[in-house]
């Protein structure tokens, strides 16, 4: 017999298979902010999917190809959450193999790392560098609420501005000085990679 009509959730696992699909398409065209209202969608649409066909290991494994498509330094706290809900799902599991599944301690350790780099009140810059062989120097303010609340609008707006501008090389230095003037207008002062890391070479 034919199905001529899909369930609530067969529409939802599509819409979510879809959404990582578009995810991937912006991520390739260097729009990784588009990517923001797309990863809060797929995580709500998960928690909504009740099938037991969908097991707590496949859903884990839907949130490592969502925060794979994130800016996760630029939204550390989105991606916190669907790392927290990810390791929910992984200890809800009966299906453990380190080599083809996420474990719970890498997952931990993720936590770890993105918790000491929104932790701006206890671990400081130097800390955190340290504590995490981090090397390239990046500006501070980028670990604050404010930058990640405005991340969005800011990419959207120096998406705008740029155009079609290729996004070969040298295209970071056009996109470094227009990002820096539309930070500005919102009050937010911020370097680029290039003057906090003057023995770099970027391109």
């Amino acid at each position: 017999m034919i199905k001529l009509f899909k369930t609530e959730n067969e529409k939802r696992a599509e819409r979510v298979v879809k959404r990582v699909d578009q995810m991937r398409k912006n991520s390739q065209e260097m729009r990784m902010w588009k990517n923001i209202p797309l990863a809060k969608e797929c995580v709500q649409l998960l928690k909504e999917l009740d099938d037991p066909e969908e097991t707590p290991m496949g859903k884990a494994l839907a949130c490592e190809a969502i925060i794979q498509q994130l800016p996760e330094y630029d939204v550390p706290r989105l991606v916190l959450g669907i790392l927290h809900y990810k390791l929910q799902l992984v200890k809800e599991s009966d299906e453990h193999d380190p080599e083809r599944y996420p474990t719970e301690e890498e997952i931990a350790n993720d936590i770890r790392r993105l918790e000491d780099y929104t932790d701006i009140e206890h671990v400081s810059y130097n800390e955190f560098m340290e504590r995490h062989r981090r090397h390239l120097h990046f500006d501070p303010v980028e670990r604050t609420p404010t930058w990640e609340e405005n991340y969005y609008e800011v990419e959207k707006e120096c998406d705008q501005r740029l155009g079609d501008t290729p996004r070969g090389m040298g295209f970071c230095f056009g996109y470094w000085s227009t990002l820096r003037q539309v930070l500005a207008e919102r009050g937010i002062m911020w370097r680029s990679p290039s003057e906090l890391n003057p023995k770099v070479m970027f391109d």
